[in-house]
């Protein structure tokens, strides 16, 4: 009877050393690949993060003018800061009519305003508005690169803003 014995040793087994340092050269290209982005992810998720809280919060503040909570001490640039709502690091900045926000920046980035009324020839005389414009800005903590502030704009009934039976400059 004929026992099986093992092959014979040959250097033809396993791999070599530059095969190896090329699978791990392969393999930890890959690896920091995938950190760099999942580290990008989790930025943009907090960025995006950021922008919505903003947002509800710009959207807090205009309801709060609109629902003329303000209307006893309201002035045409106004500014402070969400602690209330336990969001210290988002700031506001709420400017009425055709007031400008502090610290204007020129980003051109080409940003759309829908009630800009430049461009239209007006010759009759301006009539009086029964709405004052509102634009809050809320502005967030983020890296430098990025746009980290939020505008919000909202026509509200004079009534609405100065409360009932207000007399304001231009009143109605």
């Amino acid at each position: 009877m004929k026992t099986l014995s093992p092959p014979p040793f040959t250097r033809n087994q396993g791999f070599t050393l530059a095969e190896i340092m090329v699978v791990v050269l392969i393999v930890g290209a890959t690896l920091v690949t995938s950190v760099l982005s999942l580290t990008n992810s989790m930025g943009q998720a907090a960025h995006t993060r950021d922008i919505k809280i903003a947002r509800e919060l710009g959207l807090l503040k205009l309801g709060q003018f609109s629902s003329a909570l303000y209307s006893e001490d309201i002035e045409d640039h106004m500014a402070g800061d969400f602690s209330e709502q336990d969001y210290e690091q988002f700031q506001w900045e709420v400017v009425l009519g055709d007031e400008a926000f502090d610290e204007a920046e020129e980003d051109g980035k080409g940003n759309f305003n829908n009630w800009d009324t430049s461009d239209q020839d007006d010759e009759d005389e301006p009539t009086e508005k029964p709405y004052q414009e509102v634009r809050v800005k809320v502005t967030f903590p983020g890296p430098k690169e990025s746009h980290n502030e939020i505008i919000l704009e909202k026509r509200v009934t004079w009534s609405f803003l100065y409360g009932e039976g207000e007399e304001t400059d231009g009143g109605i």
